[in-house]
């Protein structure tokens, strides 16, 4: 009798998936540690729903899509990892403490910790990592989201202890500087092997990883210093993005494990008696950004427009099939604490119509607009379907293109001025930052407010935890009424995994 798999995944490799576009989520997609798979004598075959193509990497600070996170969680560790609810813990680091004025944050490194070609992990490597993520020259998304860190703050004090010294006071900093792009690499660690090789101390090691293989293989990592794990030997990482390929691959036994299924082989899967079903919490953002710049959505009473005609219920209801929460156009759900207002407005097609009118857009003069989407994510084509019906009754015309979902991150996306995007979950001043301030690494709308960088920069330095949130709903309320994203909803993330795997939390 076959034992059960168990994968060992890092939980911040969970956060990611659940997470995108980095991108998901979006994300874009957000972190891992160490939690796990476990497995017998063979590898635990792991589906992935993303394809990044020749973008494909194994750098952490570029991760444009899922499947680069799948990479970089299987690999290497970050300082601090988080749990579901944006506490903190350890991870490379076992403790960490602020001064007396907030402007220091200390944080002591465990030992005995090596990285996966023999060389001992210390402060050396912290301090070269986080300095390569905010170099500009690195390119790195995580650069936008921990701008109150300079080059100089980020300092060695001692093998096994690195101090992080900012200008202002940043209460989060142990959380702001918990994101996908800070998994450690070993100091000096170039671009190019990072790309192919990558240099981290995580539970697996890559072998032969190149970027367009379609099979990428992860063996264990036998001197890794979380003991007893992995579990499993090895994994062997698939990208499956057609739905009914992933249920044959799920029902046969070809994969043990994906940590994301679209809805529509739910059902399915549910009738299934060797695979087993696990959602997540509101997660992943399903996005329709527009360029705030570029018209017709450079109209406020545009933007507004189609923000009103959303049936949000009916996008939960109908794309994801119950399986997520309503959004309200910011990236913040509101589930949150953090979210400005708990309960979002249902459609208004009147009031839609008497702002296109203002606009100068009738009955004789409708709106027409191209929507470019691609099935990349779970629910997001009959997304926008429904969003075109519902536009419909306010006069507006979509015209929804779609195209291949293995060329869409590369061809599609930030390439069109009205488009589809997901992203992960990540805690309010990540959140805000990722896609929305100036100099955001993914502008998918071409938001560029000085005020609104001033309020996520200000509650991101604000230590007073009241105050923090109330700056970080007053950003969330700007971009619900002024920005260029329309969320309808948050996709609570279903996982899959057969009678012979166990091991996975959400």
């Amino acid at each position: 009798m076959k034992k059960p798999l168990q994968v060992v995944l890092p939980l911040a490799f969970l956060i990611v998936m659940v997470a995108v576009a980095g991108r998901a989520t979006s994300a874009k997609s957000a972190p891992i540690a160490a939690t796990a798979i476990t497995g017998a004598t063979n590898c635990v075959k792991y589906a992935g729903v993303e394809s990044t193509g020749n973008k494909n990497s194994m750098d952490p600070a570029q991760q444009p899509s899922s499947q680069n996170s799948l990479n970089v969680n299987a690999s290497y560790d970050r300082l601090t990892t988080v749990d579901d609810n944006w506490k903190v813990l350890p991870s490379l680091a076992t403790s960490w403490k602020p001064s007396a004025g907030g402007k220091v944050w200390t944080f002591q490194l465990r030992k005995d910790v090596k990285f996966h070609d023999g060389k001992p992990f210390t402060s050396a490597d912290v301090v070269y990592t986080f300095r390569r993520v905010i170099d500009p020259k690195t390119g790195s998304e995580g650069a936008s989201q921990m701008t109150f860190l300079k080059p100089s703050g980020i300092q060695a004090a001692g093998p096994y202890a690195v101090r992080f010294v900012t200008a202002k006071p940043v209460a989060e900093l142990p959380l702001l500087i918990t994101n996908k792009n800070t998994f450690i690499v070993q100091n000096g660690a170039t671009a190019a092997t990072l790309r192919t090789k990558g240099a981290g101390t995580g539970p697996f090691i890559a072998q032969n990883f190149r970027p367009t293989k379609q099979v990428q293989t992860f063996n264990r990592n036998p001197n890794y210093w979380r003991k007893g794990f992995p579990k499993a030997p090895c994994l062997q990482l698939y990208v499956i993005q057609e739905a009914n390929s992933m249920l044959a691959a799920l029902q046969t036994g070809q994969v043990d494990f994906s940590q994301q299924v679209a809805y529509e082989i739910v059902p399915a899967l549910k009738r299934n008696s060797s695979v087993k079903l696990t959602a997540t919490g509101p997660s992943t953002s399903m996005v329709m950004p527009m360029w705030v710049d570029t018209a017709p959505f450079n109209k406020l009473a545009v933007r507004q427009a189609l923000k009103k005609v959303v049936d949000r219920k009916q996008m939960v209801a109908n794309a994801l099939l119950g399986y997520g929460v309503i959004g309200d156009d910011n990236p913040v759900p509101p589930t949150s604490p953090d979210a400005w207002r708990k309960t979002v407005p249902g459609p208004d097609v009147a009031g839609a119509r008497k702002l296109l009118a203002s606009a100068g857009y009738n009955a004789s003069n409708p709106l027409k607009v191209d929507l470019y989407t691609a099935d990349m994510i779970p629910g997001i084509v009959n997304m926008t379907q429904l969003f075109k019906q519902q536009a419909a009754k306010a006069g507006i015309q979509v015209n929804v293109i779609t195209g291949p979902a293995s060329e869409y991150w590369d061809n599609i996306w930030l390439k069109h001025p009205f488009q589809v995007s997901a992203w992960s979950a990540r805690p309010a001043g990540l959140a805000l930052s990722i896609a929305y301030l100036k100099n955001a690494p993914y502008p998918e709308t071409h938001w560029k407010v000085p005020a609104f960088d001033a309020l996520v920069q200000k509650a991101n330095t604000t230590v007073d935890p009241a105050a923090r949130r109330a700056l970080y709903k007053k950003a969330g309320r700007m971009l619900t009424q002024q920005g260029g994203a329309i969320i309808p909803a948050f996709q609570r993330v279903v996982a899959a995994q057969r009678s012979n795997c166990r091991g996975y939390v959400p």
